[in-house]
C-alpha cells in the first residue's frame, strides 16, 4: 500500500506538470504569512516536490522497518526514546526561551541554519516576549509535539511523572499556540469519554490551576484567551483560513486531480490534501492510514490516542503530509505495540 502510494505520488506530480504548470494559482512555499505577503503565483514543477517525495520514502519505509522487525526492538526502545526527546526539546527549548527574553547565550547558528530565517521577527513574539519554539521554527508545531508527547508520558511508567508533566503543560503554556491548546484538549476529550477517570480529572484540575496561575504570572492571560477563547476572531485564523481554502479552491480548478504533493503551501492536512493530491491520491492516503490504525486496534486506547491527537492538530492547523513529527510518532505507537505483544509472547 506504501508503495503504491508513492508511486502515485510521483506519477501525479508529473501528470500536474504536463496539465496544469502555468495555469492554476497557488501559494508558494514556507511560512504561512510569508505566503500571505508574497500572494499566489503560477503553480511550477520545482525541486521542493521531489524533495517531499524523499521525505515520504524514507517516512514510510522507517514505519515499515519498525513494523517487520518489531520483535528484534528492545522492550524499553519506547519509552526511552520518548523520555530522550522530551528532555532534549524541553532543556533547549527553556535555554532558549530565558536566553531571548532575559538575556544571555544561546547557539542559534548551531541549531538553526537558514541565515535568511528572522527568528526574531517572525510573529513569534507575544506580549513582548518572544514564544517557547524550541528546535521547531513554528511556534504551533513546538506545541503540537509537546501536546501529543504529554499524553506519552502519561502512559509511562516512570518516577516524577506529575512534574513532567507539569513542565511540559508549562512548555505548552509558554508556545501560546493553539493548535497545541486544542490538540491537548482533544485528547483529554476522548480520555475521558473512553474511561471516566474520577483520579485522572482531579489531576487535570490541579494542573489546570498550575497553568493558570503560571500565565497570570507572566501576564499571557489575556493572550491564551486570544489564542483559544476568541480565537475565530484572530489574524492568525484568518490567515490560516485563507490559505486552507486555496486547497478547495485548488482542487475545483484540477477537477479534482491535483497539482503534486508539495507545490502549494497550506494550512490543515484535509483540504491542503485535495489541493495537492487530488481525490485518488486522498483515497490512496486513507487506505493507508485504515492498515494503521487496523494494526492498532486491538490495543487499549492508550496505543492511539496519540495518533489521533496527531491527526487532529494537522487537519486543523499543520497541512504537511511529511511533517515529522507525525511520522516520529507512529512509529513510537508501533514500537509501544510491538513491545506489548513481545510482553505477551514472552509471558
Amino acid at each position: 500500500m506504501s508503495f503504491i502510494f508513492i508511486a502515485f505520488i510521483i506519477i501525479q506530480s508529473f501528470f500536474a506538470k504536463y496539465f496544469f504548470e502555468g495555469n492554476v494559482m497557488v501559494y508558494e512555499q514556507g511560512g504561512m504569512e510569508t505566503a500571505i505577503a508574497k500572494g499566489m503565483v503560477p503553480y511550477h514543477f520545482s525541486m521542493k516536490q521531489c524533495i517531499q517525495w524523499i521525505y515520504l520514502m524514507l517516512n514510510m519505509g522507517g514505519l515499515i522497518s519498525i513494523i517487520k522487525h518489531k520483535n528484534y526492538l528492545k522492550k524499553n526502545f519506547s519509552r526511552n526514546l520518548t523520555k530522550r526527546s522530551i528532555i532534549f526539546i524541553v532543556v533547549i527549548g527553556i535555554w532558549k526561551y530565558i536566553a531571548d527574553n532575559f538575556g544571555g547565550w544561546f547557539p542559534e547558528t548551531f541549531f538553526f541554519n537558514n541565515t535568511s530565517y528572522d527568528l526574531g521577527n517572525l510573529s513569534q513574539s507575544v506580549g513582548g516576549k518572544l514564544r517557547f519554539t524550541s528546535l521547531f521554527i513554528e511556534a504551533s508545531i513546538c506545541g503540537l509535539f509537546l501536546a501529543v508527547f504529554w499524553w506519552n508520558v502519561f502512559y509511562l511508567k516512570i518516577k516524577n511523572k506529575a512534574i513532567i508533566l507539569t513542565v511540559i503543560l508549562i512548555c505548552l503554556l509558554l508556545t501560546v499556540a493553539s493548535t497545541g491548546f486544542f490538540g491537548i484538549l482533544f485528547g483529554f476529550l476522548i480520555y475521558l469519554i473512553t474511561k471516566r477517570n474520577v483520579k485522572f480529572i482531579i489531576t487535570l484540575i490541579v494542573m489546570g490551576a498550575i497553568l493558570y496561575w503560571t500565565a497570570l504570572q507572566l501576564n499571557l492571560l489575556d493572550v491564551v484567551y486570544d489564542m483559544t477563547i476568541y480565537k475565530t476572531s484572530s489574524e492568525s485564523a484568518e490567515v490560516r483560513t485563507q490559505i486552507m481554502m486555496s486547497g478547495l479552491k485548488i482542487f475545483k480548478e484540477t477537477s479534482g486531480c491535483g497539482i503534486g504533493l508539495g507545490a502549494s503551501n497550506g494550512s490543515g492536512l484535509a483540504l491542503t490534501l485535495l489541493g495537492q493530491i487530488g481525490i485518488l491520491g486522498c483515497a490512496l492516503f486513507i487506505g493507508w492510514l485504515f492498515f494503521i490504525i487496523k494494526y492498532l486496534k486491538r490495543r487499549k486506547i492508550k496505543m492511539q490516542l496519540s495518533l489521533w491527537v496527531i491527526l487532529f492538530g494537522m487537519c486543523t492547523s499543520v497541512g504537511y503530509l511529511s511533517f515529522s513529527i507525525f511520522w516520529l510518532e507512529l512509529v513510537i505507537i508501533c514500537c509501544m505495540q510491538s513491545n506489548t505483544i513481545d510482553n505477551k509472547t514472552t509471558s
